[in-house]
């Protein structure tokens, strides 16, 4: 049987990109109270939540210990080795192994390190790989990059560990929940291969451990990634800029740039304060969130509107109760509810918003609620409540793999990480920054391409959101997954 890759999987079943959903919600938007059942609120900010574009500051992982530090824009010209616009997971990655390297380098961000998908997405560790096909069109079959993935998929447990960054990196485990043992087979025998080829193991896990590490026992199967867990992405994001700061970087906040032009061998950057960076290289790290600056970057992916929310910390009576391994959870086959419990006994969770009311929280909630009741009847009795519920973008590549872009000498993109970029974007930003030290990109481990202009851009997140998603929880109202 053909092995689904996550896209395929999408596609065919309207399963939810594990990891993927984004930032701020429920504060002063919403303008009515959040059991009312159509709330109030403007055509701007539905547009907001729609779009992914709703602000950071009421973000489930802001609110862990409120906003970060903020930077100030930058306000006169400059000049630097390596320019590095989008202060997200990637870029602040970039920044860190650049500036580790002793390489003179600039980070710019049009808002705050963080804003986008990198402060959003739903805290999942996911050290897999599932469309090995990709490896094809590798001049190397992909040989390289296992090995760097094989050797660095811990990488966001690694930096924060390495360097005191407090982001909840807990290296929990990533347990797949499956209902029959026919599923198990499919799923056990794919996983084991993909592993192998990864340098990690797989465990299968029957019904007694299952209830164990669950504390319930809907799932009576499972298959276990030891090398998984969470993170939170907004503060591991803006602990690798702080370190990155410490390290020589300079980083701008509230600092967006508008156009790229020629300048002898290097380039100018001008941001709309009127200030300029001259630089030798150019790095566009904006993931869904690239602007007209580089029309390339934008047209290459089809954008697609996630979201996430979080609960008040759980009644003392369920925080043993609910997942006591605290491995990260996700459903097999359709992952409608990806799963995990915080540091601060918070319940994460994400998918896709309705399209016809993106906004409403309590909506989004209730569909989540109807399956953790189902899953551990004893919550019917207690009290959960939402703490906040926001929406972002996730930027789906044409093939499933991040894209390494060159427009011209000296101007690059590393974006498009679709659910995956917890661990590809900081590995793949070390990666890039080794490269650029060395002068070599033709070390790097995965190949440098041309960014293409996708077809029908919104033509995958109509299908998913008006169609797959709707007919999935559908069929998980009916207990049929």
């Amino acid at each position: 049987m053909k092995n689904f890759t996550r896209r395929e999987a999408i596609k065919r079943t309207g399963q939810v990109a594990a990891g993927a959903a984004l930032a701020i919600g429920t504060g002063s938007i919403i303008k009515s109270k959040l059991n009312d059942d159509t709330p109030v609120i403007s055509d701007a900010d539905l547009t907001l939540y729609d779009t992914g574009n709703v602000p950071i500051s009421s973000s489930g992982w802001v609110k862990a210990k409120g906003l970060s530090e903020s930077y100030a824009a930058l306000n006169q010209d400059i000049t630097t080795d390596v320019l590095v616009i989008g202060a997200g997971l990637a870029g602040s990655s970039l920044v860190l192994h650049l500036s580790e390297q002793n390489i003179n380098t600039v980070l710019i961000e049009a808002r705050q390190p963080g804003w986008g998908a990198s402060g959003r997405n739903a805290g999942h560790v996911l050290p897999l790989l599932k469309d090995f096909d990709v490896f094809e069109t590798f001049p190397d079959k992909g040989k390289a990059f296992l090995e760097l993935f094989s050797e660095h998929h811990s990488i966001p447990f690694d930096i924060a560990e390495k360097y005191g960054i407090d982001c909840d990196a807990s290296r929990s485990g990533y347990l797949n929940a499956i209902k029959s043992e026919t599923a198990l087979d499919k799923f056990a025998k794919s996983s084991a291969k993909s592993a192998a080829l990864l340098g990690q193991k797989t465990r299968t896990i029957e019904a007694s451990e299952m209830r164990k590490m669950t504390g319930s026992d809907y799932y009576p199967y499972g298959v276990f990634y030891e090398s998984g867990g969470r993170i939170n992405p907004y503060l591991f994001t803006n602990g690798m800029v702080r370190v990155a700061k410490d390290k020589g970087a300079r980083v701008y906040g509230e600092t967006e740039a508008t156009t790229v032009t020629p300048d002898g061998k290097g380039w100018v950057v001008n941001m709309k304060s009127g200030a300029r960076v001259r630089c030798n290289k150019v790095v566009f790290c904006t993931n869904a969130y690239s602007t007209d600056v580089v029309p390339e970057f934008k047209q290459s992916c089809s954008p697609m509107t996630a979201y996430a929310l979080s609960t008040k910390p759980l009644p003392n009576e369920l925080r043993d109760l609910i997942m006591p391994s605290r491995a990260t959870l996700a459903q097999v086959p359709i992952d409608l509810n990806p799963f995990i419990i915080d540091k601060h006994n918070r319940i994460i969770m994400a998918s896709i918003p309705s399209s016809s009311r993106p906004h409403d929280a309590h909506w989004h909630f209730k569909q989540h609620m109807q399956w953790v009741n189902r899953t551990w009847p004893e919550t019917k009795n207690f009290n959960i409540e939402l703490e906040a519920y926001w929406t972002g973008r996730v930027a789906m590549g044409q093939q499933e793999f991040p894209g390494m872009y060159q427009l011209a000498s000296g101007i690059y993109g590393l974006m498009h990480f679709n659910a995956w970029g917890n661990v590809m974007a900081p590995m793949m930003g070390m990666a890039l920054a080794k490269s650029i030290a060395a002068d070599r990109p033709d070390t790097l481990p995965f190949p440098i391409v041309t960014p293409n202009q996708v077809s029908h851009p919104g033509k995958q997140e109509f299908l998913i959101r008006n169609l797959m998603i709707p007919a999935a929880r559908t069929a998980q109202n009916f207990d049929l997954i």
